[in-house]
C-alpha cells in the first residue's frame, strides 16, 4: 500500500514523503476502511508538517483530514451493508490513518453517501469546506435573505464554500481576496461584490457596499489584520464567526468593543454536533449541489505523486477553491 507520511516536523519538502510499502491495517469498532479515490488538502495539513495545528497527530502520520472512496471493510458494530458504498467525510487522521493513501479509516456513522453523478475529485473537497460554511452561516449565525455577508479568504476551500452557501440562501455576499485573478474568481462563483485587500481597506470599503451600516454577517476563517478590520465592519446586531486563523494569529476583539454595537461574537467548529445534526447538514449540503446552487467542481486535482506539490501549493497561497490529490 502506498502513503504518504510525515515522520518529522519541518518544511513540507523536508518531511513528506512517500511510502510505497506502507503496512496494511484493519477497521476497528466502529471504523470503516475506505480505499481512497481522492483525499481533500487544506491548511491545516501545511501547520500539522510544522506541528503547528492542534489537532496534530502523532509521528509518524499519514495527512488529509477529508476523502472519497468505496468501503472495503467494516470494524465490530458497523452494518455490513456499507461494504462497496462510496463514501465522503474525515479521516481518522488523528489516529494516522489520513487519506493521502491507498486507504484510510473513517468513523462509520461520519461515512456520507456520495450520489453517483457526483465524481471523486469534486466528492473529497466537499466535506470540510461546506460543512464549516453550513455550521457556520446556517446552524451558528443562522443568515436570512436580508443578511449581508463578508467573507475573508473568499477565495480558499472554507471561504469558497461561504460565498456558494451564503448566495445559496439568498445572502448579499461581499468577498474579500487577494488581487485581480482572486477577485474574478470569486465573482465567477457568486459574489455579489468583492474587496481586494491588497489595494483597499476591507473596513471602508465594506461600508461603502453597505451604505455605512457594515455587514451582518463576517465569516472569518483568516483573523489577523484582516480580521480587525472586518470587525470593524460589522453593522449593528451582526454577528462575527471566527472559523480560523490562516493569517497565523487571530483576530484581536476586545469584549468591551462589541457592546456598543451589539455585536454577538460566534465561535464555529464542525465537531461535537450529533450524529443527526451531521446528517441533516450532508443532506441539505447535498440539495443545494444537486440543485447547482454550490459548485464542488471549483477543485484544483494534482497526481498522487505531485501530493508534496499540492501541500507547497496551498502553503504559497495560490489556492482558489479546493485542493485534491486523485489517488485511485
Amino acid at each position: 500500500m502506498r502513503a504518504w507520511k510525515i515522520h518529522q516536523f519541518g518544511p513540507p519538502a523536508e518531511v513528506l514523503t512517500l511510502d510505497n510499502h506502507a503496512a496494511a491495517f484493519e477497521p476497528g469498532p466502529g471504523q470503516v476502511k475506505v480505499q481512497v479515490e481522492a483525499a481533500g488538502l487544506g491548511l491545516p495539513d501545511v501547520f500539522m508538517c510544522a506541528n503547528n495545528y492542534p489537532l496534530t497527530p502523532p509521528l509518524p502520520f499519514t495527512p488529509s483530514q477529508e476523502a472519497a472512496g468505496k468501503v472495503v471493510a467494516v470494524g465490530e458494530g458497523v452494518d455490513s451493508a456499507l461494504l462497496g458504498t462510496r463514501v465522503l467525510g474525515p479521516t481518522l487522521f488523528q489516529a494516522q490513518r489520513g487519506g493521502l493513501a491507498d486507504e484510510c479509516l473513517m468513523h462509520a456513522l461520519a461515512a456520507f453517501p456520495i450520489p453517483d453523478e457526483m465524481p471523486g475529485e469534486e466528492a473529497a473537497g466537499f466535506f470540510i469546506p461546506y460543512l464549516t460554511a453550513w455550521v457556520a452561516l446556517v446552524r451558528r449565525a443562522r443568515i436570512e435573505p436580508e443578511d449581508t455577508v463578508l467573507v475573508l479568504g473568499a477565495s480558499g476551500s472554507s471561504g469558497c464554500a461561504a460565498v456558494q452557501l451564503a448566495k445559496a440562501r439568498g445572502a448579499r455576499v461581499i468577498a474579500v481576496a487577494g488581487g485581480p485573478q482572486k477577485g474574478e474568481f470569486c465573482m465567477s462563483i457568486g459574489s455579489d461584490a468583492v474587496i481586494d485587500h491588497r489595494s483597499q481597506d476591507i473596513t471602508e470599503r465594506t461600508k461603502e457596499l453597505t451604505n455605512g451600516e457594515g455587514a451582518s454577517v463576517i465569516y472569518d476563517p483568516v483573523g489577523g489584520k484582516a480580521g480587525r478590520a472586518a470587525f470593524k465592519a460589522t453593522a449593528f446586531e451582526g454577528r462575527f464567526v471566527v472559523i480560523g486563523y490562516a493569517s497565523g494569529e487571530w483576530s484581536r476583539i476586545e469584549l468591551p468593543e462589541i457592546l456598543p454595537r451589539n455585536i454577538s461574537l460566534v465561535g464555529a467548529m464542525p465537531v461535537g454536533f450529533s450524529p443527526e445534526l451531521m446528517r441533516e447538514a450532508h443532506q441539505d449540503l447535498i440539495g443545494h449541489w444537486q440543485n447547482r446552487e454550490i459548485k464542488a467542481s471549483n477543485v484544483q486535482v494534482f497526481a498522487f505523486e505531485d501530493a508534496l506539490k499540492a501541500i507547497e501549493h496551498i502553503a504559497a497561497g495560490k489556492v482558489e477553491g479546493k485542493v485534491v490529490v486523485r489517488v485511485s
